[in-house]
């Protein structure tokens, strides 16, 4: 199932690079776009992966709403993860899809097609770059990179996510922000990167890299509840629970305790 989720994840990454003359168009906001090969390619994984499992159930980022199922299986998808990255043609963008098996995380496939870069991971089996196995670092706060974004669809929550950024800064290496959650996670379980924090994300964001960062000894948590599958969630993630404790603390507070949207 691995390798075939692979396949159909690489030819979709060809279809991605090779896009030309897309339109580019608003969902809500200048900094929120979509642009036809985002649609283009989730409709072609809808396609080719729901074939795989006849009766399994597909939430897009693109497509109508559903949930995760309590039974049988779900995929989570975004077909372009980094779309602004890509109308303005930098390369750092992700294909992530995540495949759940009876409401829990199964499978995690990560893909930049313009680097060629693919993670991969099965629960229980492991998590793999270009199919090598991978692991997080074992750096400690000090020596650590945080990536983390500062809520551009919502930016009533910037100034908050702001002041973590100041707070960590002086503790950690440095900061970065790449503009793809999936593959910023990804460089995470790989070890490239330390930390990991945004506000607000959604499923398809993280569904699949989250698979790969747990298969590679990595750990992550919301604020005041787990990551959410289903619905909109804050990501605080790290190599360890020592680090993840420092930077949980400092969103906390500066989040008053409490994930700042939905019940």
């Amino acid at each position: 199932m691995l390798d075939e989720i692979e396949r159909i994840v690489r030819e979709s990454g060809v279809r991605v690079a090779g896009a030309s003359g897309f339109t580019v168009d608003s969902k809500g906001g200048r900094e929120n776009i979509v642009t036809s090969a985002d649609v283009e390619n989730e409709e072609f994984l809808r396609r080719e992966l729901t074939a795989l499992i006849p009766g399994s159930t597909f939430m897009g980022e693109e497509g109508e709403e559903v949930r995760v199922s309590d039974e049988g299986y779900t995929w989570i998808v975004d077909p372009i993860d980094g779309t602004t990255n890509f109308a303005r043609g930098i390369p750092m963008v992700g294909i992530s899809v995540a495949l759940f098996r009876d409401g829990q995380p199964f499978i995690g496939v990560v893909h930049n097609p313009f680097t060629g870069t693919l993670w991969k991971a099965e629960a229980g089996k492991g998590a793999f770059k270009d199919g090598v196995r991978i692991r997080v670092s074992d750096r400690g706060l000090g020596d650590g990179i945080m990536c983390t974004a500062w809520c551009t669809y919502e930016k009533s929550l910037a100034p908050p996510c702001w002041r973590v950024s100041e707070r960590m800064h002086p503790l950690c290496n440095d900061i970065r922000r790449i503009g793809t959650a999936a593959c910023e996670l990804c460089m995470l379980a790989e070890g490239a990167v330390d930390l990991y924090f945004e506000i607000r994300l959604n499923p398809w964001d993280y569904a699949a890299a989250l698979v790969c960062l747990s298969e590679a000894g990595g750990c992550y948590r919301g604020i005041d509840r787990d990551v959410d599958w289903n619905d909109p969630s804050p990501v605080i993630a790290a190599n360890g629970t020592d680090n993840l404790d420092v930077l949980h603390g400092i969103v906390s507070e500066e989040f008053g305790g409490r994930t700042p949207y939905g019940e």
